[in-house]
């Protein structure tokens, strides 16, 4: 599967109907058929997308990864932040509709990090917050004990140098602190409220 400088087209399909839709739009985006890639199942994220991943893992400078919406690429804006920060580092473009991301242009650095960073922190921020409140409530009532934080201080600190410094990627700070992509970005968020 070697497309140097070539555009490939992708999406998660939920059926056979969904997938010649999607071949459709991909082929009207200027893909050619053989160069389109899909992995089934719209529900979950405990399932790798094997095609997915074997697509990423082959791009070089210059390729194009298409696809017709985000959605169609991740299931939730962590895996969107580290599926993007890898078509970045290879200098590779993302084509989403019709609209093309160059990380190489001013325009394509400042969507790379929206979907890299921006959007990740977003969504975990918005998971914090759905939980505050019932989580303070539960206390209010003796209902909640808390429980020791994931990380100490310091710990958080080397996570969040890391991540920013660009020496570690998300999977590699989830190993390496025993957390989920989410964990991570909520880690990151609370030592950016810190600072």
């Amino acid at each position: 599967m070697n497309y140097s400088g070539g555009v490939i087209g992708y999406a998660r399909v939920g059926d056979a109907q969904d997938q010649d839709e999607q071949r459709k739009q991909l082929i009207n985006l200027g893909v050619l058929p053989e160069h389109i890639h899909f992995d089934a199942g719209l529900q979950g994220t405990r399932h790798r997308l094997l095609n997915r991943d074997a697509l990423l893992e082959e791009l070089t400078p210059g390729d194009t990864v298409v696809v017709t919406g985000l959605e169609r690429l991740a299931r939730s804006a962590a895996e969107l932040g580290e599926i993007t920060t890898v078509i970045r580092d290879r200098n590779a473009r993302l084509n989403v509709g019709g609209t093309v991301y160059d990380p190489a242009t001013e325009s394509g650095r400042t969507a790379f990090d929206l979907f890299t960073s921006v959007f990740p922190a977003f969504e975990a921020g918005i998971y914090e917050l759905r939980l505050t409140g019932p989580r303070e409530h539960a206390k209010a009532a003796g209902r909640y004990p808390g429980g020791q934080p994931k990380l100490t201080a310091e710990q958080r600190r080397q996570l969040y140098e890391l991540y920013v410094s660009g020496s570690e990627t998300v999977a590699q700070l989830q190993k390496r602190f025993g957390l989920s992509r989410s964990g991570v970005y909520t880690q990151i968020q609370r030592e950016q409220r810190r600072l």
